[in-house]
């Protein structure tokens, strides 16, 4: 994958610390792909290489396979010597995380086992051009008016064109899920069949984990977003966060206990890290550049994309530069499709333009936003993520075979 480009419409130069996504061995991707083809994938990614020292058939020797995703989980969370001693002395390694760092983009990963090229989606605002509008992806909700996922007469799989890992694996599969999103229309999209198990809280999580592994043979996937939600709140290296990343360490060496002796490969692992940005740019008091604009910002905070009237893209670039050359790299969009910034194909049908006209890489300490009519101006997160800095892209292998 090249990393720079000298063209003005190109990737000038990465960022002290920034490197692109690892699809070739290294990453979230990687991982998906030797537990899809250990478990069976009936249509497995040809073009996906699986997880360096991970191959498959270690993964299908045994009977049960627990993946645990902790949104937000850092690997530099775990550099602490004083913190999380169960989940450090079971760290394997790092992880690359797609890209963007971001849920949309990782959490579909892990719940189709493609990377974002394949899946299409590319940020928690994604643009849809079957309903000509930018919807907050996951939850369904539109920027500003339009119709949400209730709305439609067609699923959230069908109209995003997802193909669910459970659905394609040859062994029985469990979702566990918190309960304000277990039956949203998104979730009950991807998870199919899949047997599905509910928490509340914490305590809730482990115990629905450990029943959902114990009640049948095959793979379970389990998903903790509440690391990611005090990160948002608090900031990355928070006290409120660090006491949950304690508790979570305790929870965690309880259910290896509780599993003993079942035959579980159990991992986990997360969608990214996140990074304090204190620094924020309102794109409304840059009407010139907002003016170019011909929907709302896509993406993320730390990496948005940009749709630009075909007739103000140089405008908007000279603009962009000189008033946001400080806290930004612009980028062209078709750089990062030819260069596989969001892994090996083919592509989904949408892709292209699912990423705007330009990307904004915001610098580290940055984020972005852009205003609707009649949308809620943003939280004022703490930490964020999106963004190619180690803290955001490298995320931890947690590994214990029980």
């Amino acid at each position: 994958m090249a990393q720079a480009h000298d063209n003005p419409a190109g990737f000038a130069d990465l960022q002290p610390g920034w490197s692109p996504p690892d699809y070739a061995g290294e990453g979230i991707a990687n991982l998906m792909q030797s537990l899809a083809l250990g478990l069976g994938d009936r249509a497995p990614h040809s073009a996906l290489p699986p997880l360096n020292g991970l191959p498959p058939e270690s993964v299908a020797r045994h009977s049960r396979v627990l993946l645990i995703v902790v949104d937000g989980l850092g690997d530099a969370m775990l550099t602490d010597p004083g913190l999380c001693p169960n989940l450090r002395a079971h760290r394997v390694r790092a992880l690359s995380s797609v890209f963007p760092t971001t849920t949309a983009a990782g959490i579909t990963t892990y719940l189709t086992g493609q990377p974002p090229a394949r899946h299409g989606l590319t940020g928690w605002f994604t643009y849809i051009e079957a309903l000509d509008q930018v919807m907050a992806v996951l939850p369904g909700l539109p920027r500003g008016e339009g119709p949400g996922y209730g709305d439609l007469a067609v699923t959230p799989r069908e109209l995003l064109g997802l193909n669910p890992l459970f659905a394609r694996l040859s062994v029985p599969t469990a979702s566990v899920s918190p309960a304000r999103i277990a039956n949203s229309p998104f979730n009950r999209s991807i998870s199919g069949d899949a047997r599905g198990y509910v928490y509340k809280d914490l305590a809730g999580f482990f115990r629905q984990t450990r029943r959902a592994v114990l009640d049948a043979p095959g793979f379970v996937y389990a998903y903790w977003p509440e690391l990611d939600h005090l990160g948002h709140e608090h900031g990355a290296d928070s006290a409120e966060l660090r006491a949950h990343l304690a508790e979570l360490d305790a929870g965690f060496a309880r259910l290896l206990e509780g599993l003993a002796g079942s035959d579980t490969l159990v991992l986990l692992t997360a969608d990214h890290g996140m990074i304090d940005a204190p620094r924020r740019v309102d794109l409304s008091q840059h009407p010139q550049i907002a003016a170019c604009l011909s929907h709302p910002l896509c993406g993320e905070p730390r990496v948005a994309f940009a749709y630009v009237r075909p007739e103000a893209r140089a405008a908007f670039a000279e603009r962009v530069r000189e008033e946001l050359g400080h806290c930004l790299s612009l980028v062209d969009s078709r750089v990062l499709l030819e260069d596989g910034w969001f892994g090996p194909g083919p592509a989904h049908p949408a892709l292209a333009g699912r990423v705007g006209d330009f990307a904004l890489f915001m610098h580290d300490g940055w984020m972005i936003f852009d205003r609707v009519p009649g949308e809620k101006r943003p939280p004022r997160m703490v930490a964020v993520h999106g963004g190619l800095s180690e803290a955001e892209r490298r995320v931890p292998l947690v590994m214990a075979r029980v």
